[in-house]
């Protein structure tokens, strides 16, 4: 089975060392796993939370229609508890912007 994390990673989430830019379909397992990590995230790193938080905030703020369809209520839930982060503002934007890049090859 794929790990989580990794999987999220080839589905545009800014995290790691550079590597070529995600393409192809989204995974369809993507709403389990994003609902996995939002029963989890009191055990996540907190070096993953934010990435995490800004990927989710990415998708939903440029491709709310298609954010509504993979991850629905799921993303919406994730989004909630994760807002509740501490966060550095300017490694956020980075990983924001490198979210949007990376979703706007995969959406």
């Amino acid at each position: 089975m794929r790990d989580d994390w990794e999987l999220l990673k080839t589905s545009g989430l800014p995290d790691g060392a550079i590597r070529a830019k995600p393409s192809g379909p989204l995974d369809a397992d993507l709403r389990a796993v994003v609902a996995r990590m939002t029963e989890d995230l009191d055990r996540l790193d907190p070096s993953r939370r934010e990435p995490l938080l800004a990927w989710l905030k990415a998708w939903k703020h440029h491709w709310p229609e298609q954010f509504e369809r993979t991850l629905g209520w799921v993303g919406e839930r994730c989004l909630t508890k994760l807002e509740t982060t501490p966060t550095d503002p300017n490694r956020y934007l980075k990983l924001r912007r490198i979210a949007v890049e990376n979703l706007s090859r995969l959406l």
